[in-house]
């Protein structure tokens, strides 16, 4: 049996993450493992997302200075990415539909 396919909406919620509020690549990292406990995200995969997206137009970045540290690369959403961020939405709620279709329909066994 193969395994299920993770991370398929991570590029989502890495966009959503910025949406809420600007932050940097850790802060990311930080606000899934508060809201998304169950799902720990690659740092790898974070940074390549935010690449890409940057490349893409969907973000952009400046450094500020940090009370503690090096400068940090700071992440906000542009117009570009609130319409991608809505794509995601639409394509998560069709998959939340058929994951409840499926519950509904297991559970009926």
């Amino acid at each position: 049996m193969s395994k299920p396919k993770r991370g398929r909406h991570a590029p989502a919620f890495i966009l959503l993450m910025i949406a809420t509020e600007p932050t940097h690549g850790l802060g990311i990292l930080s606000k899934m493992d508060e809201h998304v406990p169950f799902h720990r995200m690659d740092t790898a995969v974070i940074y390549r997302t935010l690449k890409d997206f940057e490349t893409n137009g969907l973000i952009t970045s400046d450094w500020a200075d940090s009370d503690a540290g090096p400068k940090k690369k700071i992440y906000t959403i542009t117009d570009k990415g609130m319409e991608k961020l809505e794509e995601y939405r639409e394509d998560i709620d069709k998959s939340l539909n058929n994951l409840q279709m499926f519950v509904k329909l297991h559970q009926s066994l």
